[in-house]
């Protein structure tokens, strides 16, 4: 057990299905680890109860170093040979890994290796070169984990033996994954950290700020003077190590520079990983999918690019996201040199996660908590509805596609199947006056059959595009949730401590500044809500209008091809 150790500055109630550990005030933690993710802590308490603690909640009170034997030398510098061997060589040479033991979390060292060390910066440039092809996920990771109560999802690294006095909000480390659980999305995220005052000690640049206005609709982020695009084009097929690794390569051509930059679907993996990682109420679309259900396979790589091109849309309009350097760097950068320093920067970036809340500039104003919690709890009923709703739409295009390609073709076929039955005997009867009728129904058994394949062809024109675009509803919809809870959670740190004042355990003004930082985060999830709902508004207009243009074609070409049959029995 690590000798360092901490004394609660406030009460807090774990989950215990969490692995979070309760305690009260003025008690007493061993420190076990400093290195479970930004904003937790992992100690025990003075019966031996072990758990995840929030970071800002506990001081530092002592720092002795854990004692602890040095270790031995490497093999290659022992002692020479004149000096005889060991008491015990036998045992020595078949024993070359030793392995200690700290807070309970087992290291074995192989010394054998210290000579070939690598530096950091080689792993960070090893890290580039060797991304896998594209049938992995760089956010689907195995994450790391320790035996801890209950069975919360914590990515627990093992400790790291230098004491410290705070968490470094800098270092980079694994993803945690996300659940709907508030300690996940918000502590987690150092969410927790910001609402008790934990700063970096980083300045916020003024090219950093987050501006949020107030409009006739609500609260906005600040729009954009200048919107651009960015084309996602010419896939083509690379390889490397001599072929034994290939991946697609795309062109990414943003509208302001014309400049090309090649980008594989792992680059736009870490990329929507930073973005998730530093907006913590900003809606971040999952990348499209695999695969989906009812592709055309033929067309796998195409409609990749076509989603792929629809997610870079979305993340260029958005007021925040286009702004962020992380993004600019992903659209911009044609050096590997300059991708690799620019990937450090934004995994270190300081101003993530919850930290990112001080680069938002809020109304002075107080927001009313009790309406904006009705406000909120209003939207999740709407959110938990348009995803009801969309997910149907999704399954009766589904299934329309199906039998647009299938039943559909088939059913047509067979009337045309038939007129041509007919004709064929008519054909029998040669006489003069019938030729031109069975000329007439001959046309119109192919006419059915023209009309079976306009059934099969049409959904790549209006049910698939509809498709596409509900599919990215899907994901943005299945994100939000997460987004309302970081607000839930905050209100909840309000409460608990405006409940420490009411017991004169903290004071009015630390009270009142937690109550301010809350409204900071109310008000970009506000900013947010109404970003979602501009776009949800101009989105689902323009994808039905031109869902309706489609439809109303394809059936006027049916309508002429009718026609034009119609006339051959006029005479």
């Amino acid at each position: 057990m690590s000798a360092l150790q901490g004394r609660a500055v406030y009460d807090f109630e774990g989950d215990v299905a969490n692995g979070e550990l309760t305690f009260q005030a003025d008690d007493l933690l061993h420190i076990l680890n400093q290195d479970v993710g930004e904003g937790w802590w992992e100690a025990q308490n003075a019966n031996g109860e072990q758990g995840l603690i929030p970071e800002a909640y506990v001081e530092i009170i002592s720092y002795s170093e854990p004692t602890m034997p040095p270790p031995p030398p490497p093999p290659s510098y022992g002692p020479p040979a004149s000096a005889g061997p060991p008491a015990d060589t036998t045992d020595n040479l078949q024993q070359p890994v030793e392995t200690q033991s700290f807070n309970n979390v087992s290291e074995t060292r192989d010394y054998s290796q210290h000579e070939n060390q690598v530096s950091p910066e080689s792993y960070e440039d090893a890290w580039d070169d060797d991304w896998e092809d594209d049938n992995s996920s760089t956010t689907e990771q195995i994450q790391k984990r320790r035996n801890l109560p209950g069975g919360g999802n914590f990515g627990l690294s093992q400790p790291n033996r230098d004491t410290k006095a705070s968490s470094d909000s800098t270092k980079p480390g694994g993803t945690v994954k996300k659940s709907f659980s508030r300690f996940s999305t918000f502590a987690k995220s150092g969410g927790e950290a910001y609402m008790m005052g934990v700063m970096p000690t980083t300045k916020v640049s003024e090219t950093d700020l987050v501006p949020i206005i107030e409009t006739q609709n609500g609260y906005e982020w600040t729009p954009l003077s200048e919107v651009f695009s960015c084309q996602v084009t010419s896939p083509k097929k690379e390889s490397k190590l001599k072929g034994l690794k290939s991946y697609i390569a795309y062109q990414l051509i943003p509208s302001f520079s014309g400049i090309r930059v090649s980008r594989r679907y792992k680059h736009f993996d870490w990329l929507h990983e930073r973005l998730e990682e530093k907006f913590p109420t900003v809606c971040v679309p999952p990348l499209p999918d695999k695969q989906i259900s009812g592709r055309y396979e033929d067309d796998f790589i195409l409609e990749r690019m076509r989603q792929l091109t629809y997610w870079v849309d979305r993340m260029c309009k958005h007021p925040v996201i286009s702004r962020s350097e992380v993004f600019a760097h992903f659209v911009t950068c044609t050096e590997d040199k300059g991708w690799k320093q620019g990937k450090r920067r934004a995994e270190k970036d300081e101003f993530k996660g919850g930290n990112w809340f001080l680069t938002v500039q809020a109304p002075p104003s107080t927001l009313d908590q009790e309406k904006t919690e009705s406000d909120i709890d209003q939207y999740y009923k709407f959110i938990k509805t348009m995803d009801d709703s969309v997910k149907k739409m999704l399954a009766v295009n589904q299934d329309s596609m199906r039998k647009h390609c299938g039943p559909f073709k088939k059913e047509f076929q067979k009337i045309g199947s038939a007129f041509a039955d007919i004709s064929k005997s008519f054909e029998l009867d040669d006489r003069p006056y019938g030729s031109s009728l069975t000329i007439a129904i001959k046309h119109t058994g192919e006419t059915y059959t023209e009309i079976g394949s306009l059934f099969e062809s049409q959904p790549r024109k209006d049910l698939m595009p509809l498709f596409e675009r509900l599919f990215e509803y899907k994901g943005m919809l299945s994100a939000f949730p997460d987004i309302l809870q970081v607000q839930k959670a905050s209100m909840v740190k309000v409460r608990e401590c405006k409940k420490a004042e009411d017991e004169q355990k903290m004071d009015p003004a630390d009270v009142a500044t937690v109550a301010q930082r809350g409204d900071v985060v109310s008000y970009s999830t506000l900013a947010e809500i109404n970003q979602f709902s501009k776009n949800r508004v101009q989105d689902f207009k323009a994808m039905i209008k031109d869902y309706l243009t489609e439809q109303i074609q394809f059936y006027q070409t049916i309508t002429n091809k009718l026609q034009e049959t119609l006339i051959l029995y006029n005479d």
